[in-house]
């Protein structure tokens, strides 16, 4: 039988600083929105910066997992650190706005991370630690998330923007060190495999279809020959590269993993709630800065709204664990449609667009529980459903349909909060009105009830995966 360390403080530190690290990047941008909308015109603008970071992610999440589990997780984990290191050095020293998307694109590759580090917790902790251990990973994301605001918030408050870019890159550089020196070496039989680039870089284009399509009814139709033939375009990709990928011999993405029904039901509640609810800090950070003299919203200084979200990443620290415990004691469906509920009755609220600062901590606090309760309570019902080699390939699958959803719904709040918008006194920029927060927040109150109904799909006991599994075959 295979020893396993009891608890490797410096692994688990070096994998929670690098995601930590990674959520860093990712908030760190809503703390600029309000500038960044200034300086491109348009709250859709802005928003791409949001919505490309998640399509990288997505896109390539299949091709890092794959590797990971063949290759070894930490020089995979070092290579995507330095490769997002890369992006933030471009989107610092850039001013032309398609080459900061084109760096911001380039950290996105980061996320991926999160696959792996889960791999690595199960390769070298059992399976009763196992699950606390992945809810500390999911409150480091908080930690992280957290601190892109407020840190963010003071760097655009005192610095120009391109200074948090500057900030991601120390940070990458420090999380890719730690990973060097902790994470430890796996030694693996190398597998010679021959790479179908074609199959493992499909999804890129047929996320980015869906994401145009959406985003070209801002200006046409959503009935027009433009919108249904991006979209068509999209799907007929996706169609292609599933059946491409059932006929591989070895798939980046074993599309069989989903007639797993657990599997499948995860990802399927996973899908709705990236489009939604995992999109509190894009939504409410918008929401508390918006300007006064648009009606809504508290006219926050990007400081004071990241502080705004302390109290709640301080709640949310226990929420990973706390699911955790729950899923192990009632079983997966339990702690899924609990972390729905929970989230829901926070988008429930923000429909009434609160208005006073003690509301809107509230509000945060809610709506943030339950999206860290969300996020590790479908972590861990796809890690207790698939075997321990295919751990990576399975998170790197739920990591691509999350990063599809985030993708999707980031593309549709740009759109839903450029509905409806007022121009600046100015002239100059447009900004959303009530009734595009109100919108915005209506779809993801039904989202968020969808995927609650999903999760009941679960079962009511946890099921534990020790060895490979036969997966259906065709």
């Amino acid at each position: 039988m295979k020893e396993r360390q009891a608890y490797p403080l410096g692994l688990l530190l070096a994998l929670c600083v690098g995601e930590s690290t990674v959520t860093f990047e990712t908030s760190m941008i809503f703390a600029a929105l309000p500038k960044l909308i200034r300086t491109f015109g348009d709250p859709f603008m802005a928003g791409q910066l949001v919505a490309i970071h998640p399509l990288i992610a997505a896109s390539t999440a299949p091709v890092v997992g794959r590797l990971g589990d063949l290759w070894g997780r930490k020089p995979m984990i070092i290579i995507l650190l330095v490769l997002a290191l890369l992006g933030s050095v471009i989107s610092a020293v850039s001013e032309n706005f398609v080459l900061v998307l084109f760096g911001r694109a380039i950290q996105g590759l980061s996320v991926t991370v999160l696959s792996l580090a889960i791999g690595v917790l199960r390769e070298n902790l059992d399976m009763k630690r196992l699950p606390m251990s992945i809810g500390f990973l999911s409150t480091a994301q908080g930690i992280g998330s957290v601190s892109g605001l407020i840190f963010g918030g003071m760097i655009v408050d005192h610095f120009n923007w391109h200074w948090l870019f500057v900030a991601s890159a120390a940070l990458i550089a420090v999380s890719a060190l730690l990973a060097w020196l902790w994470l430890p070496d796996r030694k693996i039989v190398r597998v010679p495999i021959r790479i179908d680039w074609v199959e493992a870089l499909l999804p890129m284009p047929a996320i980015a279809c869906v994401m145009v399509a959406i985003g070209m009814t801002k200006s046409h139709n959503i009935a027009s020959v433009q919108v249904l033939g991006t979209l068509v375009a999209g799907l007929a990709i996706f169609v292609f590269w599933g059946r491409r990928a059932l006929l591989a011999k070895n798939p980046f993405i074993d599309l069989r993993l989903f007639l797993i029904r657990d599997f499948a039901v995860s990802n399927a509640a996973t899908l709705l709630l990236a489009a939604g609810t995992m999109q509190v800090v894009y939504i409410l950070s918008a929401f508390m800065q918006s300007p006064l003299w648009t009606g809504v919203g508290l006219g926050m200084t990007a400081t004071a709204a990241g502080l705004a979200k302390a109290p709640s990443h301080m709640l949310t620290v226990t929420a990973g664990p706390l699911v955790s415990w729950q899923a192990g004691r009632f079983g997966h469906r339990a702690a899924v449609v609990t972390s729905c509920l929970v989230g829901l009755a926070g988008w429930l609220y923000a429909i009434l667009l609160p208005g006073r600062l003690f509301e809107i901590i509230i509000l945060l606090c809610v709506t943030s529980y339950g999206t860290t309760m969300v996020v590790t309570s479908l972590t861990n019902a796809i890690v207790d459903t698939v075997p321990e080699e295919r751990t990576s390939e399975a998170i790197g699958t739920m990591l691509v349909v999350r990063g599809f959803g985030i993708t999707v719904g980031a593309q549709l709040i740009a759109l839903s909060l450029s509905h409806y918008t007022v121009a600046a006194p100015d002239g100059g920029a447009l900004f959303p009105t009530a009734d595009s927060f109100r919108l915005t927040m209506g779809w993801i109150s039904a989202t968020t009830f969808v995927a609650m109904a999903i999760g009941m799909l679960l079962p009511r006991g946890r099921r534990i995966v020790h060895s490979a599994v036969a997966i259906p075959a065709e």
